[in-house]
């Protein structure tokens, strides 16, 4: 005898299938959305991640600027003393330039001519005398020119005066030359000071 299956299997089979579908759409969606839970703290994580850094870079970067205005302060503050030692480097040089003028002033001064006054500027010195006559002026400035401590003699005036102690006591008028001198202080190098 011939087997008929009077059961509804079709709709059986359809609801079956139904559900299988319902299941794994179900944990489809279920494993999507941990996906994209997971994914979405994974960015979190890195976001707060990359904001604490970059927090961090800007306070270390505040700091830095802080060190950065603090180096440019003792920077000024070490430029001011290299200024002052080198001031007081040149004047402890030159200190002992003031003797060395004033003997070589005297060492090179003739007989017959004398100084009234002196200026210094610098280097320039600017002298004004009175000399017996012009021939003693210019054997001063030969003098000078020879000097290792006194240089570059240039005489700015000349002019011939009347000795006027000598012209009430005496019976013959004297004539003297008053000068005004500019000469120019150097410090000889080794070469020059050897023997």
């Amino acid at each position: 005898m011939p087997h008929i299956n009077l059961l509804p299997w079709r709709e059986t089979l359809k609801k079956e299938r139904e559900t299988r579908f319902f299941i794994i759409t179900g944990i489809s969606l279920l494993f999507m959305g941990f996906l994209v839970f997971l994914v979405h703290f994974y960015m979190d994580t890195q976001i707060g991640y990359q904001q604490g850094r970059n927090h961090y870079l800007k306070s270390e970067i505040k700091k830095v600027d802080a060190q950065l205005q603090t180096i440019k302060k003792l920077k000024k503050e070490k430029q001011r003393l290299i200024e002052r030692m080198d001031i007081i480097q040149e004047l402890e040089e030159s200190r002992s330039n003031v003797v060395h003028l004033f003997d070589e002033l005297v060492k090179q001064l003739p007989n017959g001519v004398y100084f009234t006054s002196m200026k210094q500027k610098g280097d320039k010195i600017t002298l004004e005398g009175v000399a017996q006559s012009d021939s003693r002026v210019s054997s001063l400035m030969g003098n000078i020119e020879a000097s290792q401590w006194l240089t570059n003699p240039k005489i700015l005036t000349i002019k011939a005066i009347e000795d006027k102690k000598l012209q009430k006591s005496a019976y013959k008028k004297r004539r003297l030359s008053h000068f005004k001198l500019e000469i120019t202080q150097t410090t000889p190098t080794k070469k020059d000071n050897s023997p």
